[in-house]
C-alpha cells in the first residue's frame, strides 16, 4: 500500500470519491500538491474538503518542522518562491490561503511535513443567519480533532446563494480563491501524517464528510424571508457569577440580541466597564424586593429605559410570577401567570396528580398537629399519612431542606426544617418508589420540538432506610435514559399533557418525575460499586407503569444540569429560552434540532435518547469536610504555579482526562468550604464525562473520576473523597 510520501513530486493522485466526483491540481508557486474533494451533506449543505500535501522533495524542508504539528517557520507565507528562489506567480493554493486570511481566518499554518486538511461549508439556500457560531456549536466534541473553526455567518445577517452558481462550470479547484472567500464557514482539521496511506486519508474524509452529516444536516444555519430583526430582551436577575451566566450571555450574543439587565443596585453587571459592555447592552437597576410591587417596578424600569423591549424572561425561580405579570402588562410573549403561579407552588404542581388526603400543604408544626388530629366525618380537613412521606418547602430549589419521612414522630421534625427555609409553607406528599428521571421540553405551540430524559442514581434519601437527616442532593446525572422505550413514552405523554392542561405551550420546561411500577431498576451491575438501571423481576400480574410528576421548572434546567445537554445533544436551552420570550418562532424551530448521530443496535437512537453523540455522565463533586480549600502546586520548566483540583486531576490521570468533556471548580483557594448550605450537600465542582463505546463505561469512569479527585481541606492532603 502506497504512503503519501512516497508519491510527493510525482503526477497528483485522484482521492476515490467520496459522494462526488473529486478534482485535483498542482500548486506550483507554493510548491505544495493539494487536491479538492466536493460532498454532499444533505438538503441544507454542500462542502469541499481541501487536502494541501507538504512541499514535493524539490523544496527544502522548513529546520522548525514538526511531526506532530506545524513549526514556527510554517504559517503561510504570500511571497510564494520557486525553486531558483525567484517570486512565483500566486497560485490558486496561493489565492485560496490569501482570501481565508482577507475573510478574517487567523494565517492558516500548513505543515512543512504532513498533511494540511480544510473543509469549506456552504448552504444550498440563501437567507438570513440564525446564529454566528453554528460550526462551533454543532462541532463541540468532534471526535476528529479539529485546530481551528472559522464560524463566517453573522446572525441576522443576509448570506447569499453561492454554492450553485459558482461550481457549475469548472469545479471546486478552478473556483477555490472565491470559494474560499465566500464559506458560511472553514474548520481546519489536525495535521494529518504524510505517511499514511492514500486509503487511511480517504477513510479520514468519510469519516469527516459523516461526522458534518450527523452534526449539520438538518440543522439550517439560514433561514428565508422575513429578515430577522434586531431585538432586545430583558433578563431579571442577571446571575451571581460568569460562570453561571456565562452561557446565556454567550447565547445571547450568538443569536445578535441585545441584552438589557434588570437587578439590584451594585450588582457585579452594573458597572459600566469595557468587560460589562461586551456581556450585555445596558443594566436597569431596579429594586428587586420580593413583595407585591415587585413587578409594577421592573415596568417601570423597562419604560424608563426608553429603548424598545421585545422580550423579558428570568432564570430566577423566585421571580417567575413577577416577570409573566411583566410580559402581561407589556404585551410581551409570555405563558399565562396561573401557569407559573402552579409551577413555582410545589403543592399546587403536586396536585395536578394528587387529591387531597394524600398529600396536604402546612404553614406551622400546630397546623400539622390540627390535620392528625381532626375529625373524620369531612367537618375539617383530614390527612392520613401513609408512610414513606416526602416533606418540602412549597417553594425551594436543588433538593434543600427535602426529607424523606418513615413516622410519624419525625413529621414535626421535617416539617419544621421545610417551613424555616425561605419562609414558605411545606407541602407533605406521598414518597413514589423509582428511578427519578430529569426530563426537559422544548415546545412550540405546544408541538414537542425535543425532549430528552436523564437518570438520577439513587441518594441518600433513596435507601430503604433513609432518615429525616439523610439530603436528596444528586449525585450525578446520566444521558440517555436506560429506561425502556416504553416507559419513556409514558413519561413524554403524561409529562406533555401537564404542562399543556397548565397552559405552557412555548419555551424550554425543566421537571423532574419518578417512574413508578417501572419494568426497570437500580442494581449492582459490575465490580466496583457500579450500578446502573437493568430489567428487575416481575410478578405474573405487575401493576402498571406510572410516571409521577415531582416538580416543574418553567426555565431551563440549572447551569450545571444545562450543560450534558447541550454538549450530548447539541441543544443550547438558553438560547431556545432567549427566542422564545421573543416570540421568535423560526429561529427557535431551527436551534431545537438534535444531533442525528445513529449506529445500528444503539440504545441512545430509542425514545428521547434520539441523538445523542455519545453516553455522557455528569458527576458531582460534594465538600467531604467544613475547612479552607487549598489548591495545589505544579513545577513546570522551573515555574511553580497553583492549580485547581480539576486541572490536577487531569494531569495525574491522563487516562481519565481523555474522556472529561469539562470539568468546573465552584471555589478557589482560601475559600471556606462546607459540606452543607441550606439542607443540601455543598459541591465542589461538577466533571462531565463521556463514552462513545458504551453507557456502562460512562458509568465507570464517572465514578473513577470522583475517586481520583482529590481536594486538600485545612492541609489535609491526598484526601480520597470516598475514605471519608
Amino acid at each position: 500500500m502506497a504512503q503519501i510520501g512516497e508519491l510527493l513530486g510525482f503526477a497528483p493522485f485522484s482521492f476515490a470519491a467520496v459522494n462526488s466526483s473529486p478534482l485535483s491540481n498542482q500548486s506550483a508557486g507554493s510548491n505544495r500538491p493539494f487536491f479538492c474533494d466536493t460532498v454532499d451533506l444533505g438538503d441544507l449543505y454542500a462542502a469541499i474538503h481541501v487536502a494541501v500535501l507538504p512541499p514535493s522533495p524539490q523544496a527544502s524542508l522548513s529546520p522548525g518542522s514538526t511531526p506532530n504539528g506545524p513549526s514556527k517557520n510554517s504559517s503561510y507565507n504570500s511571497h510564494a518562491q520557486n525553486v531558483n528562489g525567484r517570486p512565483s506567480t500566486p497560485t490558486q493554493l496561493d489565492k485560496f490561503l490569501l482570501n481565508l486570511i482577507s475573510a478574517g481566518v487567523e494565517a492558516p499554518r500548513l505543515s512543512d511535513i504532513d498533511i494540511s486538511l480544510f473543509t469549506l461549508l456552504f448552504p444550498k439556500s440563501e437567507g438570513y443567519a440564525v446564529r454566528s457560531n453554528l460550526l462551533e456549536h454543532r462541532l463541540q466534541d468532534c471526535p476528529i480533532p479539529i485546530a481551528r473553526i472559522d464560524d463566517r455567518l453573522i446572525a441576522r445577517k443576509f448570506h447569499d446563494i453561492f454554492w450553485a452558481r459558482e461550481l457549475t462550470a469548472a469545479g471546486p479547484s478552478a473556483n477555490l480563491s472565491l470559494l474560499a472567500e465566500h464559506a458560511a464557514g472553514v474548520v481546519q482539521w489536525r495535521d494529518v501524517s504524510s505517511t499514511r496511506s492514500i486509503q487511511e486519508l480517504q477513510q479520514r474524509l468519510i469519516n469527516i464528510t459523516q461526522e458534518l452529516h450527523q452534526r449539520l444536516h438538518n440543522v439550517p444555519c439560514l433561514l428565508p424571508d422575513p429578515p430577522i430583526e434586531e431585538k432586545t430582551v430583558a433578563l431579571v436577575r442577571g446571575r451571581p457569577n460568569l460562570m453561571t451566566g456565562g452561557p446565556v450571555y454567550a447565547a445571547a450574543k450568538a443569536l445578535g440580541l441585545k441584552l438589557v439587565i434588570i437587578d439590584e443596585a451594585g450588582h457585579w453587571l452594573e458597572a459600566d466597564t469595557i468587560e460589562n459592555r461586551r456581556l450585555r447592552k445596558a443594566f436597569l437597576r431596579t429594586d428587586m424586593t420580593e413583595d407585591e410591587g415587585v413587578a409594577d417596578r421592573i415596568v417601570q424600569s423597562i419604560k424608563r429605559y426608553g429603548m424598545p423591549v421585545d422580550g423579558v424572561f428570568t432564570l430566577s425561580d423566585n421571580f417567575f410570577v413577577a416577570v409573566a405579570k411583566v410580559a402581561e402588562e407589556l404585551g410581551l410573549p409570555c405563558g399565562p401567570v396561573s401557569a407559573f403561579e402552579t409551577a413555582v407552588d410545589k403543592y399546587k404542581s403536586r396536585m395536578l396528580q394528587d387529591s387531597p388526603g394524600h398529600t396536604v400543604r402546612v404553614t406551622s408544626v400546630e397546623e400539622l398537629d390540627a390535620l392528625l388530629s381532626a375529625p373524620i366525618d369531612g367537618s375539617q380537613p383530614f390527612f392520613a399519612p401513609s408512610f414513606p412521606m416526602i416533606v418540602k418547602p412549597t417553594k425551594g430549589w436543588s433538593s434543600e431542606c427535602v426529607s424523606k419521612v418513615a413516622k410519624l414522630s419525625d413529621l414535626t421534625t421535617a416539617v419544621k426544617k421545610a417551613t424555616t427555609r425561605h419562609g414558605s409553607a411545606a407541602v407533605i406528599e406521598p414518597f413514589y418508589d423509582g428511578p427519578e428521571i430529569d426530563v426537559n421540553f422544548v415546545l412550540l405551540d405546544g408541538e414537542i420540538l425535543f425532549y430528552e430524559i436523564a437518570d438520577e442514581p439513587p441518594c441518600e434519601g433513596d435507601a430503604s432506610d433513609a432518615t429525616v437527616n439523610d439530603t436528596f442532593s444528586p449525585v450525578a446525572l446520566t444521558l440517555p435514559s436506560a429506561l425502556p422505550a416504553d416507559e419513556q413514552e409514558i413519561v413524554k405523554d403524561t409529562l406533555h399533557k401537564i404542562l399543556l392542561k397548565m397552559g405552557f405551550h412555548t419555551g424550554i420546561y425543566h421537571l423532574e418525575a419518578r417512574m413508578v411500577n417501572s419494568k426497570y431498576e437500580y442494581r449492582s451491575i459490575a465490580p466496583g460499586g457500579i450500578i446502573d438501571l437493568v430489567p428487575r423481576h416481575l410478578p405474573l400480574v405487575a401493576p402498571k407503569p406510572e410516571c409521577k410528576l415531582i416538580e416543574i421548572n418553567a426555565r431551563p434546567p440549572g447551569y450545571r444540569v444545562s450543560v450534558p445537554s447541550r454538549h450530548t445533544y447539541g441543544i443550547d436551552y438558553f438560547a431556545v429560552r432567549m427566542l422564545a420570550a421573543l416570540g421568535d418562532k423560526d429561529r427557535l424551530r431551527a436551534i431545537s434540532v438534535p444531533f442525528s448521530h445513529h449506529a445500528e443496535a444503539d440504545d441512545r437512537t430509542s425514545g428521547a435518547g434520539a441523538g445523542a453523540q455519545y453516553w455522557s455522565r455528569l458527576v458531582y463533586i460534594p465538600v467531604p469536610k467544613d475547612g479552607v480549600l487549598e489548591w495545589r502546586w505544579k513545577q513546570h520548566v522551573n515555574v511553580h504555579t497553583m492549580i485547581s483540583p480539576s486541572e490536577d486531576l487531569r494531569l495525574r490521570r491522563p487516562d481519565l482526562a481523555k474522556h472529561i468533556v469539562l470539568a468546573v471548580d465552584y471555589y478557589r483557594h482560601g475559600d471556606w468550604v462546607s459540606t452543607f448550605t441550606d439542607g443540601a450537600r455543598t459541591y465542589l465542582g461538577h466533571i462531565l464525562v463521556k463514552s462513545t463505546v458504551s453507557r456502562l463505561e460512562a458509568i465507570e469512569v464517572g465514578n473513577q473520576v470522583l475517586k481520583a479527585y482529590e481536594v486538600d481541606i485545612e492541609g489535609v492532603s491526598d484526601f480520597d473523597l470516598l475514605s471519608d
